[in-house]
């Protein structure tokens, strides 16, 4: 009587819990996709494959690292909020798939904040200020005194018109109130070779692009764009402590899942990219990256995402910058 009486109370146990969170409890049960929104061969992929061969060690499924690029991140972001919403399928955003990309499109296909739920942070770059050698300016201060001295201003370079390195130029010349004309480039590398041979002055750039070309000479850094110094670079300093407000942007790189994924799902993800993150062999390969790592939860990464559209759409409807 008693044996009965315990299976039918573990019977209505089980049947008042929903089935999603008994699914939970056994997730990940089949392999997981990650799509990785960019080229293969980039700093996204390399952080991609170094989380998922972690994920794949701790949960003894396969994490397959699916590169789909376009549309500056927007054809892979795309083809993940239409996934099914049960954590297997994820994407690797950026600031540009999950921020700014919906301030200079018309249509990216999804919706940044209403089609995904943020699972975590995972790293951020602040990019970097650099001139070329020749110029006669060593610090931040000293740009802006030189820029003011040129009857025409002065010209800089970026990789892409919308991108980091333009709203960097945008945010450095109202802050200042300097007259700048902004060159924009197919990507970072023809940029920064432009940099190098003279052809531009100066720009803001992605650390991990610049910094090796500072650090063999080829370039001269100044300030990184941060609020705080980076572990990449500790002796350059920030644009605040260079003398410089209101000039703070860096690149962030997050993990994704389709809008209504179940919480719990979620939370595991996130606490276990966190423990990943941690681990004296990912920290140094970020770190080789140029990259700082920064494991948030699910709500600090929804309330950075709201801010940043906050903030760079001012600046983006200020310019009207659009990308066609």
């Amino acid at each position: 009587m008693f044996k009965a009486m315990r299976h039918w109370l573990v019977a209505c146990l089980v049947a008042t819990v929903p089935a999603w969170t008994l699914a939970d409890a056994a997730y990940p049960a089949k392999p997981i996709r990650l799509v990785v929104p960019y080229p293969p061969g980039g700093t996204v992929e390399v952080m991609a494959r170094a989380i998922g061969e972690e994920l794949t060690k701790a949960w003894g499924q396969p994490v397959v690292i699916d590169s789909k690029p376009g549309a500056s991140g927007s054809i892979g972001s795309a083809l993940v909020a239409r996934a099914p919403a049960d954590g297997y399928t994820l994407v690797f955003g950026t600031q540009s798939t999950h921020g700014t990309n919906s301030l200079l499109f018309k249509d990216i296909g999804y919706d940044p904040a209403k089609d995904f739920e943020p699972v975590t942070m995972v790293a951020a770059a602040p990019l970097l200020l650099v001139v070329n050698p020749k110029l006669p300016v060593n610090t931040a201060r000293e740009l802006v005194a030189y820029i003011r001295k040129q009857p025409q201003g002065l010209s800089y370079a970026s990789a892409s018109t919308g991108g980091g390195g333009h709203l960097a130029g945008e945010m450095f010349a109202r802050a200042q109130k300097l007259q700048l004309v902004h060159v924009p480039y197919k990507g970072s590398g023809p940029a920064r070779n432009d940099l190098i041979a003279g052809h531009v002055p100066f720009m803001f750039d992605n650390i991990a692009s610049s910094l090796p070309a500072a650090q063999q000479g080829q370039l001269r850094a100044l300030a990184v764009t941060s609020t705080t110094r980076t572990g990449a670079a500790p002796d350059l300093p920030t644009m605040q402590e260079a003398g410089i407000d209101d000039v703070i942007i860096d690149t962030w790189y997050a993990i994704y899942a389709p809008a209504g994924t179940p919480r719990a799902v979620v939370h595991k993800l996130s606490a276990e990219v966190g423990r990943i993150l941690r681990l004296p062999n990912v920290v140094a390969r970020f770190k080789g990256l140029g990259l700082d790592i920064v494991a948030s939860t699910p709500d600090e990464l929804a309330s950075r995402m709201k801010s940043d559209l906050q903030r760079y759409g001012r600046i983006i409807r200020e310019a009207n910058i659009r990308v066609d």
